[in-house]
């Protein structure tokens, strides 16, 4: 599926029924160069807030367009600084790949210190006291954000939590973002929000033939159900916090935009 196209779908048809009174916050972290959800909460109605260390052009037009407040740090774990591993694919320098992970597919030798803050840090920042949205593309990154989590007040919980996984090849080569370490970090991602009570949830991959799967994660045994597609790319998933759509509602939101043999290139190289 495209991805990104069919997520933004399902966030715009599903939030004004999650906050029709827009009175959370949506944030964007991990805005990157393209696909800006921050643009699309903003133009929902939404308080949106964008976390990117390495903010186009464009992307400082559309924050003072609206506006929406640019955070130019790097969401991790800790209130410091932290080495960012530039971003590289086929030897071509693309901040779409950088991370804070050194062991990322994406990652090159080239980096630069960027200043860090945790997620307590980020919401007191912003003084977020409800959360409609949070979106997560951090390259590797997810789990070290999502696990705090934990820590986060009941009222404070998103009521969606949109994560990325996998990446650089399919799932059945088991390497790059599908490497033992980083499915890993995805399963965590889901034990962490299954924990903390997320349950109707969507899956959307870019694998050809691959239509969105809707899924309970509190039916999940995750120590043995894994809920990635076998021939999985990369994608998205969206958990829901004490929301629930049907599947019919969503599978005909998700329909446009399927079908066909994707690159995945393309979601990441396109500028």
């Amino acid at each position: 599926m495209r991805v990104e196209a069919c997520c933004q779908a399902l966030f715009e048809n599903l939030l004004p029924d999650i906050d029709p009174q827009r009175q959370g916050l949506c944030i964007d972290v991990g805005v990157g160069t393209f696909a800006f959800y921050c643009e699309l909460f903003a133009r929902l109605g939404f308080a949106t807030v964008a976390v990117e260390p390495s903010p186009t052009d464009k992307l400082r037009s559309v924050c003072q367009q609206y506006p929406i407040q640019l955070i130019e740090q790097c969401l991790s774990d800790r209130v410091g600084t932290q080495t960012l591993h530039m971003g590289q694919f086929a030897n071509v320098a693309n901040s779409n790949f950088s991370s804070l992970s050194a062991d990322w597919f994406g990652a090159s030798a080239i980096t630069r210190p960027v200043p860090t803050l945790d997620l307590a840090t980020l919401l007191n920042q912003i003084a977020a006291t409800q959360i409609t949205a949070f979106k997560l593309d951090i390259e590797g990154w997810e789990p070290v954000v999502i696990q705090q989590f934990t820590a986060l007040p009941t009222e404070q919980l998103p009521r969606v939590v949109m994560f990325e996984y996998g990446g650089g090849g399919s799932r059945t080569q088991g390497e790059k973002g599908w490497s033992p370490q980083f499915l890993a970090g995805s399963m965590n991602c889901l034990q962490t929000l299954q924990q903390r009570g997320y349950g109707f949830s969507i899956m959307v991959d870019y694998a050809s033939g691959t239509p969105a799967k809707v899924f309970d994660l509190q039916a999940l045994d995750l120590a043995k159900d894994v809920p990635f597609y076998p021939n999985g790319v990369y994608g998205n998933i969206l958990c829901f916090y004490q929301q629930h759509f049907s599947t019919k509602r969503i599978q005909a939101i998700c329909a446009p935009y399927g079908g066909g043999l994707a690159n995945w290139l393309v979601s990441k190289l396109v500028s």
